[in-house]
Formats: C-alpha cells, structure tokens, sequence
C-alpha cells in the first residue's frame, strides 16, 4: 500500500514517517506493535483470523506459538489506553475485530487545549507584546473534534495573526456554548491580510474538515481581524 495517514478515534497513524499520534502526543511502539496496529485499522470492521493477523504482521514464514499475538496485543492495548472491551474485541473461535464503532474525531477538552495552544505561541506573543484575554465557558466540556486538526487550523490562524499583529495588540478568545455547538471566535486589533490571503486561510480549514468563518473589518479604533469555528458537542459532559 501507498503512504497514508490513517485516523481512528483519537489516534492517527502516519505511514510515511511511522509515527503514532493519540490526541495529539506521539506512542513509542514497537515496529512490531506498529504493524499489528496497521493491520487492524485496515481492517476495520472485518472479522480477521488470528493466522491471517500472524501472517500479515510477522509473514507466512513466522514461527509463532499461540500466544505470540496476545503478548504483543496486550502491549499495544496497554499502550493506547485500550481494554479487553474495546474498541478491539475478540471473537470466539474466529478471530479479532475493531469496529468502525469509535467516532471518526477524538474528544478534547476545549479551554486545556487552548491554554496549551496559547502556551505553545507564548514567545511569538510576547517578542510583539500581544495581550490574550480568555474569555471560556466555566467549566471543561467535550467536543467532537480531532484534536491534531484543531491544532492545524489554529496553528494557522494564529500564524496569520501574527503577521498582521502590531506591537501591544490585544486577541480575544471568547466562547459560547449550546446544546449542539461549541463556538470559539478570535478577534485581534492590526492590519488585516488581504482578501487572498484570507480566502487560503478558509479554504485550507475547511479542508481539513471544520468549516470556519473568516472577515476583517475597519473600525475608528483600528482594523480588526476575526474567526469563529462552531464546533460539534458530544451528547454527555465530562
């Protein structure tokens, strides 16, 4: 097969580096750890046979005693936070299976993960001594969202943000929450980028799956730049 990125839940798999993400931190597994994952999350909902997951994971030529593929299962298991419950179960006398059963976006928690994000850009904020006010809802919720993707669009906006940016700007991230919907919006005092450069920004986000709301607009105080992402709730708080 050719070089994929693959996405279950909170994890995400990069072929072409060999890397395993979950919730936006990488897993140190074994190769061998590495391709049993592999083989599983290509097989999505199949029922596989053990000898099958032996022979696609080790080769037809492995020598394996019966127990050979707990071991490294339990590992891998232990690894990831998985139990014998899920999401890989087994099927008696048949095999293992892991179900297209786990949402297609992981869980993050909203206002951690901002306050790490606003962490990670702290030494570009405070070279241009850009104020950030927070303005969250009280209390931690989870939102259906991958949170590597959320991390990219963010990523981006702020570098946008930052370009535009003058010294001593002020950034406001405020949120508001419903029954269905998390919305964040992001506002900063500075030049605006061009219509273009805006456009890339809307277009590469919705790319990545979650369609976001991009305008500046000239007031007697300044320019201001602004984003807003509505973001899907899941049915049960934390």
């Amino acid at each position: 097969m050719g070089i994929e990125t693959i996405h279950y839940a909170d994890i995400l798999v990069d072929t072409a580096s060999h890397q395993t993400m979950q919730s936006g931190k990488a897993v140190m597994l074994t190769d061998t750890e590495y391709r049993l994952l592999l083989y599983l999350l290509r097989h999505q909902g199949v029922v596989c046979r053990r000898d099958d997951i032996i022979e696609g994971v080790w080769g037809e030529r492995f020598l394996y005693d019966t127990g050979t593929l707990d071991v490294h299962l339990s590992s891998l298991r232990h690894k990831l936070g998985w139990t014998k419950e899920g999401p890989v179960k087994a099927v008696r006398g048949v095999g293992l299976i892991l179900p297209h059963e786990a949402p297609a976006s992981g869980i993050v928690k909203i206002d951690a993960f901002l306050r790490e994000l606003l962490m990670c850009h702290e030494d570009a904020l405070r070279t241009k001594d850009i104020h950030c006010y927070l303005q969250l809802t009280p209390f931690v919720y989870e939102i259906l969202v991958d949170e590597a993707i959320l991390r990219q669009i963010f990523s981006a906006v702020f570098s946008l943000f930052l370009r535009h940016a003058p010294e001593g700007a002020r950034w406001e991230i405020a949120s508001q929450l419903t029954i269905r919907e998390y919305t964040l919006t992001l506002t900063s005092t500075g030049s605006c980028p061009d219509y273009a450069e805006m456009q890339t920004a809307r277009q590469q986000a919705a790319f990545l799956g979650i369609p976001i709301r991009m305008g500046n607009r000239h007031t007697t105080e300044g320019d201001i730049m602004g984003v807003e992402l509505s973001i899907p709730m899941d049915n049960t708080e934390s």
